[in-house]
């Protein structure tokens, strides 16, 4: 059997609102349709109006006040009906103009529309406010897409870590899809960060249900309030694991902090934050243990502290490496 092609659905923002109100519409017209919006802003903007024109349509013949209007008797001559004549358009016109601005405010965010990215650079953060009045802060070296769809509002983490604050929406939940899953929230907090080919996701207030799809089928597990789980590149989802919300949100505030962490892990964050990338001159230093409070990009404080409290010592080599080591003495 062929699949449906936009050829074979109509081309114009009045037939496909016709199409739509059918009761023989399909979920292949909605797609299509879907398809259809977003091949250009115009055909958002031509089916805004239709659709807009006809819900005012509706409501003007539904208004009691129009069926009690009566007619006032009135001498008609030749010349008041040419003005009438002309001033009827005028009228269209200004009936077009309500119905479409008043479409357009009301479409707000709840059409499809192109996807806006928003990134930063190494060592730099940003916070964007979105149109719905949920917010992103975006960490070092991030890239995401943010679309809106009738059912959903969606981010892409292309790369990178993001933080969301989700305005509630019972009718839109708000998706961050990463890899090979997708994070749904309503109305909470929470942090999304892609690493080594897999996901981390960390929630501070309210519920998500974070679900993979891979070569296993689908799975899907509710995150309960400061909460973390990571899921690998496969679709394979971890197990919940307790954290700290000061720890989770201390790189919004451009500070890491580590409890009890391995070496090899700080300096992978820390090399997430700088050009200069930090190695290890051999696999044991990485098992040590480090805790603190640094700040984000700081490498010369994070050296100088490594330094005074564990002994290893920092010496460049080739490019813009900098190898760390234990201390001989």
């Amino acid at each position: 059997m062929n699949t449906p092609s936009l050829q074979d659905f109509p081309d114009s923002a009045e037939d496909w609102l016709a199409r739509l109100l059918s009761p023989e519409c399909t979920a292949s017209d909605h797609a299509a349709f879907e398809e259809w919006l977003a091949l250009s802003p115009r055909n958002v903007l031509d089916y805004a109006e239709v659709e807009r024109i006809h819900q005012l349509a509706g409501a003007l013949a539904a208004d009691p006040a129009l069926h009690e209007a009566k007619p006032r008797p009135a001498v008609r001559t030749p010349a008041t009906r040419r003005q009438r004549a002309w001033l009827r358009p005028l009228a269209w016109a200004a009936a077009l103009v309500l119905a479409v601005s008043g479409g357009l405010w009301l479409l707000g965010d709840s059409r499809p529309s192109p996807p806006s990215a928003y990134a930063t650079e190494i060592g730099k953060q940003r916070r964007v406010d979105l149109p719905d009045g949920s917010s992103l802060v975006l960490d070092t070296n991030t890239l995401v897409q943010v679309s809106y769809q009738r059912s959903q509002r969606h981010v892409a983490l292309l790369k990178g870590r993001i933080q969301a604050s989700v305005a509630h929406d019972a009718d839109r939940p708000f998706v961050v899809t990463s890899g090979n899953g997708s994070v749904r929230a309503l109305g909470t907090v929470f942090q999304v960060q892609r690493q080594d080919g897999g996901t981390l996701v960390a929630l501070l207030e309210g519920r998500v249900i974070v679900s993979t799809q891979g070569d296993t089928p689908r799975r899907s597990i509710e995150l309960h309030p400061l909460q973390q789980l990571a899921y690998d590149a496969d679709g394979t989802l971890g197990s919940p694991q307790r954290i700290e919300r000061n720890v989770a949100e201390g790189w919004t505030q451009g500070r890491l902090i580590f409890e009890e962490e391995r070496l090899a892990d700080l300096v992978t964050e820390f090399n997430r934050y700088s050009h200069g990338q930090l190695v290890l001159s051999g696999s044991e230093l990485g098992e040590i243990r480090v805790s603190g409070v640094f700040n984000a990009g700081d490498q010369t404080a994070l050296l100088a502290t490594l330094r005074q409290g564990w002994g290893l010592q920092a010496q460049p080599i080739d490019g813009n490496r900098i190898e760390l080591s234990a201390s001989h003495h």
